[in-house]
């Protein structure tokens, strides 16, 4: 019975030493310990797609998944491209974990979770290029557009934004609701018109 007692206590130790050294190598990433929030969203722009396509179930307006077009020899990316007959809309993708403390002026912006601040560029800053790139390229096609606009979302469920109300930065949960403020407007744009366009300048 001792022996028997003695072998069972020396598998129990071997398997404490080996699921030590395994959170010590993985840490979180070690399923056995407990279920790990994911810093970065895989499925950011599955969120995104579906966020869009609820907001233009039945209205007569279309999305563009991620598009990479090459006008006057620049190159310029986009997460996703929305278009009304108010305009077009450019969307910028943030996957992090965390609060996040967002305004327009910044250079950057700040993110904060665990106690752990992380900064990274302005995207709405990087963004800015978006409305001189639309105008030129739709008068270059003899497009009506009316407006571009630039909008920022996180999609990642464990994220929360910080932001002046008018600034175009939200969660993927409120998208549908900022863009009804902002792109119900039929101001007469021309929505395949826009989308030829860019279809003719992608890469």
């Amino acid at each position: 019975m001792l022996r028997f007692i003695a072998d069972k206590a020396y598998v129990f130790w071997i398997l404490v030493l080996l699921f030590g050294y395994l959170y010590y190598m993985g840490g979180d990433d070690i399923i056995f310990f407990r279920k790990k929030k994911h810093e970065i969203d895989p499925k950011a722009s599955e969120n995104l797609a579906d966020a869009l396509n609820g907001f233009i179930r039945s209205r007569d307006f279309k999305v563009m998944g991620p598009t990479t077009i090459e006008f006057e020899g620049k190159e310029y990316s986009f997460d996703s491209l929305l278009f009304t007959y108010s305009g077009i809309v450019a969307f910028s993708l943030q996957p992090q974990i965390g609060e996040t403390y967002a305004d327009l002026s910044s250079e950057k912006w700040a993110t904060v979770w665990q106690g752990k601040r992380t900064e990274f560029a302005n995207p709405l800053k990087a963004m800015e290029i978006n409305e001189k790139l639309f105008k030129d390229l739709f008068r270059a096609e003899g497009v009506k557009y009316i407006k571009a606009q630039n909008f920022v979302v996180f999609t990642n469920k464990n994220a929360n934004v910080v932001a002046p109300r008018n600034l175009p930065v939200c969660h993927a949960d409120d998208l549908s609701q900022k863009l009804s403020d902002k792109c119900l407007a039929d101001n007469g744009a021309n929505i395949q018109g826009m989308m030829d366009a860019i279809e003719k300048y992608k890469k």
